[in-house]
């Protein structure tokens, strides 16, 4: 059996400095010194550091990860990188696939991140592959950070034209897939192609997550078939990810598919860096930010997730693989509080993967990350990678940062945790 660790005179964000013991996968105690036996405890000194709940990210592509300087996509559009991406799928082999996610994969756990929803393209061009790479990259990876998958299917799914699409999907699931997704909207019977992908999941006995009205027009309108799927009675988890075209639309509008969505008791998951980078081209500074009617879900109870999408692929070239950029993203765009911003890549995203709930509380699980910074706001917006991650109890990523500063060090009535750890000229090696 593991050792029990003791955190000691970590930052809390309620506010305070405290010892938390973690033992049997659990937070064991938070405050004085337990009534279990802390002697035996591994000890770990957290002085600077903020304790946090681990992070989880709702929505990403690793199969397309790190693709930018391969695969281009001139225009910048979203139209341009689909087209793009497919032409390029029969080129992909199963090992460099694997590769690429397992690199984002891992410094989504670096930054703090225990839990990943993957969206995992399959269809003509490249059948199954990408999905048994990331089932491998799952199975590496397993203990540390659950990966759940999400099967993309291409299209067309309805008629006759999508029955092989279908069948693939199927197949996904099949061989290990979580969810059912899709791009309804591109096919050529958008509402159709909802209920296509809904008969699949359930036939399956799975969930579904689609990339739902992913365009800046406010007609679009596969949502409103989505939330129907639910109201007859679907029976599994059922995500909208994207929703962009609800933002673009009148209040009342915005107001009423934000009602429905909690009554049926669907997530959404926005996606706040590359819908900056695909949607309004050509609109210059006039262009909108791609974001959905946050507001307006956050008002009505809806469990309001967001993800980083793309990284660094054709889709979009930028990405760190961190959801304290996306939680930066939604305070900056979406004008949401640190702590709004902060539920959606913790909280809400876990509510909407159906992972137990993180607290910094007795009972809790012990997965969680030490951040090196004052409070959540200076956390989200440093970002820091300065973070001890930590899963059930154990500590299963550590980045350490330091800075060497020709300058003199920091005056007495600046905090030591809001400036680097700094050396001056002709001192020794700066200290981690």
């Amino acid at each position: 059996m593991a050792r029990p660790l003791l955190l000691r005179r970590v930052r809390l964000a309620i506010g305070g400095v405290a010892d938390v013991l973690l033992a049997d996968g659990k937070i064991a105690a938070v405050g004085g010194y337990p009534p279990v036996d802390s002697a035996s405890a591994e000890v770990l000194d957290l002085r600077g550091y903020l304790l946090l709940p681990s992070l989880a990210e709702p929505h990403v592509h690793l199969d397309k990860a790190f693709t930018a300087a391969s695969i281009a996509n001139p225009g910048g559009s979203l139209r341009g990188a689909r087209d793009a991406w497919v032409a390029a799928r029969p080129e992909l082999s199963t090992a460099s696939i694997a590769a690429r996610a397992w690199t984002a994969a891992t410094r989504y756990l670096a930054h703090g991140t225990t839990a990943i929803r993957a969206h995992v393209d399959v269809g003509k061009g490249i059948g199954l592959r990408a999905l048994h790479a990331v089932l491998d990259v799952r199975a590496d990876l397993a203990g540390v950070v659950d990966v759940e998958i999400v099967a993309l299917a291409s299209v067309p799914v309805t008629g006759r034209a999508g029955a092989a699409n279908r069948a693939l999907l199927r197949d996904a699931l099949s061989a290990g897939a979580d969810l059912a997704g899709g791009t309804p909207e591109l096919d050529d019977d958008p509402g159709g192609a909802v209920d296509a992908i809904a008969a699949v999941a359930a036939g399956a006995a799975a969930g579904l997550d689609l990339h739902i009205d992913e365009t800046i027009d406010p007609a679009a309108g596969t949502l409103p078939r989505l939330i129907a799927v639910a109201e007859a009675g679907f029976g599994y988890p059922i995500t909208a990810s994207h929703v962009i075209s609800l933002g673009e639309q009148a209040p009342e509008r915005r107001q009423a598919a934000a009602r429905s969505l909690a009554g049926a008791g669907i997530g959404v998951v926005t996606l706040p860096q590359t819908s900056l980078v695909l949607q309004g081209h050509g609109l210059g500074s006039a262009a909108p930010r791609g974001l959905t009617a946050v507001r307006e879900l956050l008002a009505t109870g809806v469990a309001l997730a967001a993800g980083g999408d793309n990284l660094q692929d054709l889709f979009n070239p930028m990405g760190r693989a961190d959801p304290l950029e996306a939680a930066a993203l939604l305070v900056v765009g979406a004008h949401l509080t640190p702590a709004e911003a902060f539920a959606a890549v913790t909280s809400a995203a876990r509510d909407v993967m159906r992972l137990p709930a993180v607290t910094i509380t007795p009972g809790a699980p012990a997965d969680l990350v030490a951040i090196r910074a004052a409070d959540l706001g200076a956390a989200i917006a440093s970002g820091t990678p300065d973070r001890i991650v930590m899963r059930g109890g154990k500590v299963v990523a550590r980045t350490q940062v330091s800075a060497e500063l020709a300058v003199a060090p920091a005056p007495g009535n600046v905090p030591a945790w809001n400036v680097p750890r700094a050396r001056t000229a002709g001192d020794g090696p700066a200290s981690g």
